[in-house]
């Protein structure tokens, strides 16, 4: 009977911390989707980020998968608004390992949402789209049915802004329409946006106010909020109503400089300066172009972070393939040995037939990477047009492409002002005394005279080409 009773005390032990595991469990679900809603809806980034964090070592430790791979994806989710691919790229790599060989249609949905999300923020349109279709197909899956529509409509509205950068404009209207039966802010915005290209003032300023109706009728996030605040700044400027853009943008910048939203700080530093210049306040509208520039720069840095960590990825699923494709080749072998020589014809034709496809696969890895690494940089002809019309926005363009030559000529030579650095550009850019005269507006005997300052303060000898030396420096 004591036996009997000591087994009896033991399972009911068990089942006791059974029953608060699954209550901790349902606490913790609770946490990443309602909870999570709220602090994204609010703007608190960061503490999404402490409270992830937390959760996922709880998960970890009630060996909860569901919850741990919810917690990756939400915090890769977050970290893509705060600009930090790198980061963000991690995590969703840890969820795609946990998920391997799981029918979790929900949560592969999401990660393949997550990875187009990424791919989308570092401009790899094409590569977002196809990550985008892989989650569609996934989420038609999904049983919860409010899920699926929260999930479809998340996808085409991601879709849409792909397909707008790559100017495939009968897929965005395609994905608008889609769109429209539960629109957000962001999509009147766009739609805006495409009509201040065209001029169209009145007819931007309408889908404006749409978007702002969308905050009184329905729950928008605090990002939400800051679009339309911004947008209505870009209105007032085209309108040439340059003091209200002004508190439009700067109500718009205090809510993403508190969420640590990066990139649409960025816009409204560069609308301010715009509005500055309206006012004709050159020293307030450069002050926020430099804020600009130092951001940007912030900004560029985690990109080509996640860029590289993309190329290191490609890489790797290269070598995977050829591993695979090894492998393969070494069977078939093996194969032809126990086969005997019946079956060498088509082995060999087999084999000839998977290297050509492995060489196809290996040039178009190395041409995507290749794509990948011209983007980091301007092109020549986008320097020269900026040149041409004197658009303040040069210098910020050539420090950005020309990085290690601008910081290394500063850092050796710091007693060079603005005026001799645009110099060092113009003659970096193998620009003629004629072609810099132009587009400085000055003499070409002043262009002449700059240029003998400049070898002075240089310390170089008259025996030494200058663009000889700049080009090599």
């Amino acid at each position: 009977m004591a036996h009997l009773k000591n087994i009896f005390i033991v399972l009911l032990l068990l089942l006791i911390c059974n029953v608060k595991s699954q209550i901790t469990i349902g606490k913790i679900d609770s946490l990443q989707t309602t909870t999570f809603s709220k602090l994204l809806k609010n703007g608190e980034l960061y503490k999404i980020v402490l409270l992830e964090t937390k959760l996922r070592k709880e998960c970890q430790r009630l060996n909860y998968k569901n919850g741990e791979i919810r917690g990756c994806l939400n915090l890769a989710n977050v970290l893509i608004m705060m600009k930090k691919n790198e980061e963000s790229l991690q995590m969703v790599e840890m969820a795609e390992k946990e998920l391997k060989g799981k029918k979790k249609y929900d949560l592969e949905a999401y990660m393949y949402f997550v990875y187009g999300k990424n791919y989308n923020s570092l401009d790899l349109h094409e590569q977002a789209i196809q990550y985008f279709d892989n989650a569609f197909v996934l989420a038609h899956k999904i049983k919860d049915q409010k899920e699926k529509e929260k999930r479809l409509y998340s996808i085409y509205d991601w879709k849409r802004n792909s397909f707008e950068y790559l100017g495939l404009m009968d897929s965005v209207y395609s994905n608008e329409r889609k769109c429209l039966k539960s629109p957000m802010p962001m999509l009147y915005i766009t739609i805006a946006e495409r009509h201040f290209k065209l001029h169209n003032i009145d007819s931007a300023e309408f889908y404006i106010n749409k978007a702002n109706e969308l905050l009184t009728t329905q729950q928008i996030p605090i990002e939400g909020k800051a679009n339309v605040l911004r947008a209505f700044g870009k209105l007032n400027i085209e309108k040439k109503n340059y003091h209200n853009a002004l508190k439009y943008l700067f109500s718009s910048l205090k809510i993403t400089s508190k969420a640590q939203l990066g990139k649409r700080t960025l816009e409204s530093y560069k609308l301010i300066a715009e509005a500055y210049r309206g006012l004709n306040l050159p020293e307030l509208a450069n002050e926020y172009l430099v804020k600009y520039s130092a951001l940007n720069d912030s900004l560029q840095q985690e990109e080509n972070a996640g860029i590289n960590m993309i190329i290191k990825r490609m890489h790797k699923e290269q070598s995977d393939q050829e591993k695979r494709y090894s492998f393969v080749l070494l069977y078939v072998i093996l194969s032809i040995v126990f086969l005997g020589g019946v079956i060498v014809y088509f082995v060999f034709k087999f084999s000839k037939s998977r290297e050509r496809i492995k060489d196809a696969v290996i040039n178009e890895k190395v041409k995507e990477s290749e794509n990948l690494k011209r983007k980091l940089s301007c092109t020549y002809e986008e320097l020269i047009m900026l040149a041409k019309q004197s658009d303040p926005s040069f210098m910020i363009k050539f420090k950005d492409s020309h990085s290690d030559f601008y910081d290394c000529l500063i850092s050796k030579y710091p007693d060079l002002n603005p005026n001799d650095l645009k110099l060092c550009a113009f003659l970096k850019l193998d620009l003629s005394n004629k072609q810099i005269a132009d587009y400085d507006h000055i003499s070409i005997r002043t262009v002449e005279s700059k240029k003998y300052r400049l070898r002075k303060k240089l310390k170089l000898s008259r025996d030494i080409d200058l663009y000889k030396w700049i080009q090599d420096f």
